[in-house]
């Protein structure tokens, strides 16, 4: 049996912990050379059920990193995190292997008429390789309601509904110093449903996701458009030309989609929330929806939005809550894991993968279970989840191949699952942490170094 003397230590331990974790706060002495802001109190509406928030405290980042569980042969290196990034929602790297973040800080309501907005891109840099990143750039401030970003033709692509702006660094200072509207006319009404997901397609468009409970009808800015029609878009994937200028509906259809990935064929799909999960993608296709009816009234699909073409798969992860989109087709990790779908779920905490099969002219997608065997449960590893952390704070958002072949991770951080919770109490939203982790493969080599960029 245990001594009094040895349990009492153990205990004292355990408090110390529990104290430790209960007491991080990230350090807000440092000297960024930006602001660096603090959280509110929390309001006095609070949510139950399914939208329960986070009883446990947040963590240290690197204790967070020994929460997170992945398949043998993998590790999770910690990259970024508070107060260097806060609040990501997107993010890209530039040809130098700069990873460049967008901070979504003013979510859910915007700044408040008449004040400037806080949201921020970032560009955070790892200058000796050593795969954390120590240098910290702000790009550009001052937005409100920030949502995509990419990277192209010596600029910036930035989507701040109502419009879709382009930013340039003139005298190669990684400050922006010029900037131009291409497009607006981007809905605001759902604030967890606009203009996103911003990736560069194999055509060399760009593309975008965007929900079913915001209006849009995109058009240029000052054109004469005295009815307001423009390019009439809810839920759906769309695409601008960066050099015609020209903006249009790829495909209609689905729900809440939040990122857009494709395949070794070029093919395109979307993760959705609500209903089914992962979506095929073909031009000028009309598919099920959550609500509402498609632009075109044309088509061959009935009145009902359950009528169109279908999603990819008829079964749901848990919860179906569910942002960004990875089709890992990189080089880091062994070559059998390329052609998986990998898909952040944020009430899970957790990358859920999928596997594609050929049926046809599109696909179906089930659990993968060929590398990560069976099912095991909900915020379990297993069979259909890659990635399961222990830490609840853990929000995935973006999941994106990098420069490295790694899977990077935007992880939003937060105590509160859902956008129900933010309408709710959006004080009480996070605004002070954010990560920014790597999976990278090791194999037997236990903390062998894998560089976040070429030297």
């Amino acid at each position: 049996m245990t001594s009094p003397a040895l349990r009492s230590v153990f205990f004292s331990a355990v408090l110390a912990a529990a104290a430790a974790a209960a007491d991080y706060r990230p350090d807000f002495t440092k000297q960024l050379g930006f602001p660096i802001y603090t959280n509110a109190p929390p309001g006095q509406k609070q949510l139950t059920g399914v939208y329960k928030p986070t009883e446990s405290p947040p963590m240290h980042p690197l204790e967070s990193e020994k929460k997170i569980n992945v398949p043998p042969g993998f590790e999770v290196r910690l990259f970024a995190s508070e107060p260097e990034v806060v609040n990501p929602v997107a993010m890209t790297w530039d040809e130098r292997g700069r990873l460049w973040v967008l901070e979504l800080y003013e979510y859910p309501r915007g700044a408040k008429k008449g004040e400037k907005g806080r949201d921020r891109i970032k560009i955070l840099e790892d200058t000796d390789a050593d795969g954390r990143a120590d240098k910290v750039t702000v790009f550009a401030d001052g937005y409100s309601l920030a949502t995509g970003l990419a990277l192209g033709n010596g600029g910036v692509y930035l989507g701040q509904a109502p419009d879709l702006l382009f930013l340039e660094d003139t005298n190669g200072d990684d400050k922006m110093d010029k900037s131009a509207v291409l497009k607006t006319g981007f809905g605001m009404e759902d604030r967890h449903e606009l203009l996103n997901g911003f990736a560069w397609g194999p055509d060399g468009w760009l593309y975008m996701t965007h929900g079913v409970f915001t209006h849009s009808k995109v058009r240029d800015p000052g054109a004469h458009d005295p009815d307001g029609f423009g390019v009439q878009m809810d839920a759906a994937l769309a695409r601008f030309h960066p050099r015609t200028k020209k903006f249009e509906v790829f495909a209609d259809g689905t729900s809440n989609p939040w990122g857009v990935d494709w395949n070794e064929r070029g093919d395109a799909f979307v993760s959705a929330c609500v209903i089914q999960h992962l979506f095929h993608m073909a031009p000028g296709g009309q598919y099920n929806r959550q609500g509402g009816t498609w632009a075109n009234p044309y088509g061959y699909v009935g009145d009902l939005p359950s009528k169109g073409l279908p999603a990819i798969v008829d079964w749901r992860h848990f919860r179906a809550a569910h942002s960004g989109i990875c089709i890992y087709q990189g080089d880091q990790w062994p070559a059998e894991w390329r052609g998986l779908v990998f898909i952040g779920n944020i009430h899970e905490s957790a990358i859920n993968c999928d596997r594609l099969t050929s049926v046809g002219s599109t696909y179906k997608a089930e659990r993968e279970t060929r590398l990560l065997g069976p099912r095991k449960g909900d915020y379990q590893m297993g069979g259909g989840t890659f990635l399961a952390s222990d830490d609840r704070w853990f929000r995935p958002v973006a999941t994106h191949t990098g420069p490295d072949g790694a899977m990077w991770i935007a992880d939003w951080c937060d105590k509160y699952p859902c956008y129900q919770n933010a309408q709710a109490d959006p004080e009480g939203v996070d605004r002070e942490l954010g990560r920014i982790w790597r999976v990278v493969w090791v194999g037997e080599e236990k903390g062998k170094k894998v560089a976040s960029r070429a030297n």
